[in-house]
Parts: structure tokens; C-alpha cells; sequence
């Protein structure tokens, strides 16, 4: 890795931690106000998103700028140890939305990215 790519990641980085806190604590406290849901609806979001940036990036993207986007951006903003801890949490006690979540967020960020993938490939045509 060359220094130009890792200060793209680092700065991908900077910009999709706080990127994600804020998306995923508004969507949860929204959803909140409104519900008795244990669903991680933020944590959905903010994992769908970025698997959707990141087959955009896949397609158009190259050298510093995909690093930027995809490793740093969107690593930072996506969260697999988030969504294994609330797994771990809900299992003992709601084992039914813990459940939901092992199913509906691989299925949803995978075809959140292939989706992407997709729609960037055919408009234009790569």
C-alpha cells in the first residue's frame, strides 16, 4: 500500500465514522419515539448504504479514490462488529429479532450492492 492510498482510506475514514453515528443514532431514536421495535433499523441503513456506495465504487472507481470511498468511507460507515454485538445482545432475550437481523441484513446489504453494482454497469455500459 502507498502512502497516497492509506491517507485516502484514513480520510474515507474520517468522513464515514461520524457519517454513520449520526445517520444510525437518528433513524434509532426516531424509530423510537415512534415503536417498541429491538429492529436495528439504523444499523440497517447505514449498512445498506454503504453497500451501495461501495458497488457504485466497484464500477466507476479507481486507485486513491475508490480507497477513499469504498475502503475508507465506506468501511468507516458500514459495521460488522455493531451488528454482531447487537446479535449477541438480543440473542439470550429476543431471540426472534435476532434472528430477523441474521437474516434481513446480509440479504439486504448484498443486494443493496449488487443492485448498485447493476444500475452503474448498465447506464453506463462498463
Amino acid at each position: 500500500m502507498t502512502w497516497t492510498l492509506a491517507i485516502a482510506v484514513a480520510v474515507g475514514g474520517a468522513v464515514g465514522a461520524p457519517l454513520r453515528f449520526l445517520i444510525d443514532t437518528r433513524i434509532t431514536h426516531r424509530v423510537h419515539e415512534r415503536s417498541t421495535s429491538l429492529f436495528p433499523w439504523g444499523l440497517l441503513v447505514v449498512n445498506m448504504l454503504g453497500s451501495f456506495i461501495i458497488g457504485v465504487a466497484y464500477v466507476l472507481l479507481d486507485g486513491p479514490m475508490r480507497a477513499l470511498l469504498a475502503t475508507g468511507a465506506c468501511g468507516a460507515l458500514t459495521t460488522y462488529s455493531s451488528y454482531s454485538l447487537y446479535v449477541n445482545r438480543m440473542w439470550s432475550k429476543h431471540r426472534a429479532t435476532a434472528w430477523k437481523a441474521i437474516i434481513v441484513m446480509p440479504v439486504a446489504c448484498i443486494s443493496a450492492c449488487a443492485a448498485a453494482v447493476i444500475v452503474v454497469r448498465a447506464l453506463t455500459a462498463a
